[in-house]
């Protein structure tokens, strides 16, 4: 995992896209992303700072693992031990610190900066070794084991928690020049404990809300429009789940329009709450409805569907401008016919009249 943050000024020139320029930049710095579960045994921050486990066991040394991995019952205890490298060639003053797990729209794992709330199982977790403000300076190439001690409550309620230790330079606080906004951007590293607490586990997962938009057809079988949905994927469980989502769209007649591909989604965490947004060039003419399926490997099925109006003053001006071009245009071609047919029938009669004979009349 890491978290890239770096510092930056940019200028104070006020508007929204400054605004959402620092919002999104603010709100990267807080996150870091863990990678899928490798072999390797330690995290690189990309900023100098490493950290993985260490083996508990009275010889040392590191082991193969990339994550902590626990099963424990309520009261039980656990020692453990993670080393921090500095691999770079500078010392460097950095902090150790616990946070809450999460699950991304990507279906991986992150650990939240530290600055934000902290509950559960973060609290825990304690380091047994001296660290004043959990702040330390490390020479360059060189490490530092930290033991640390995770307590579950007697009381802690049975199913699966992750949270992380992280490492991260000790941020130093940077005043922005008059007229400017400062941005900082942290780099730092985490290694993701898994903690199962023994006990019945119940895997719930539900559907949160389901908002469908829609752009109407314009011109059905020639311009189509779009349908975009957004829904939540919540674990109101106490277990880890791998989903598999299902999305189609159907017609007002249950004809399917558009089958997504599948959307995987693993390690949903109890309590997680995401967010999913796909979109699609089609959409039903009139009316419709999106279905969402959730599936696991824990056999749950669970669905739910939305009704939506794909309805504009373009799918009514557009099929009358149609028909009415049709009749305009077919009743020229029948006026145009009709004076043809006068002309004709009028040349016509001309030449079968027969002449009328002219009397002469003699003057005596």
């Amino acid at each position: 995992m890491r978290l890239i943050q770096d510092s930056s000024t940019l200028p104070a020139t006020g508007g929204n896209l400054l605004a959402r320029l620092v919002a999104a930049l603010s709100i990267c710095a807080s996150l870091a992303i863990l990678s899928p579960i490798r072999p390797a045994a330690a995290t690189d921050s990309g900023g100098g700072l490493s950290i993985a486990p260490v083996s508990a066991n009275p010889t040392g040394g590191v082991t193969n693992r990339s994550t902590f991995q626990y099963k424990l019952d309520p009261g039980a205890k656990q020692a453990d031990a993670v080393v921090v490298s500095n691999l770079s060639n500078e010392d460097k003053t950095v902090v150790v610190y616990i946070a809450n797990a999460f699950t991304t729209t990507g279906g991986l794992l992150g650990v939240r900066s530290n600055d934000q709330a902290k509950s559960g199982p973060v609290e825990w977790l304690k380091f047994t070794t001296q660290l004043p403000n959990n702040k330390f300076t490390l020479k360059a190439l060189t490490s530092l084991t930290i033991p640390f001690l995770i307590t579950i409550p007697p009381n802690a309620p049975p199913g699966d928690y992750a949270f992380g230790i992280a490492v991260a330079p000790d941020s130093v606080e940077v005043t922005p020049a008059d007229g400017k906004n400062t941005v900082q951007i942290l780099q730092a590293a985490a290694s993701l404990v898994e903690l199962r607490v023994a006990g019945p586990l119940i895997p719930i997962v539900r559907v949160g809300s389901l908002r469908v938009f829609s752009v109407p057809k314009l011109i059905p079988g020639f311009i189509d429009g779009s349908t975009k949905v957004t829904f939540e994927v919540v674990n109101v469980g106490n277990q880890r789940i791998d989903a598999v989502i299902h999305l189609t769209e159907r017609n007002m007649f249950n004809g399917l329009i558009h089958q997504e591909p599948e959307i995987k989604l693993g390690n949903l965490l109890p309590g997680s709450r995401v967010t999913l947004t796909r979109s699609w060039d089609n959409t039903p003419y009139i009316k419709g409805s999106v279905k969402v399926d959730i599936r696991s490997g824990t056999s749950i099925n669970v669905s739910r569907s939305a009704n939506f109006w794909s309805v504009s003053w373009r799918t009514f001006v557009a099929p009358a401008i149609i028909v009415a071009a049709f009749f305009i245009i077919r009743w020229r071609i029948r006026r145009r016919r009709r004076n043809r047919d006068a002309a004709d029938l009028a040349a016509l009669e001309a030449i079968t009249r027969p002449e009328r004979p002219t009397s002469v009349v003699g003057l005596s």
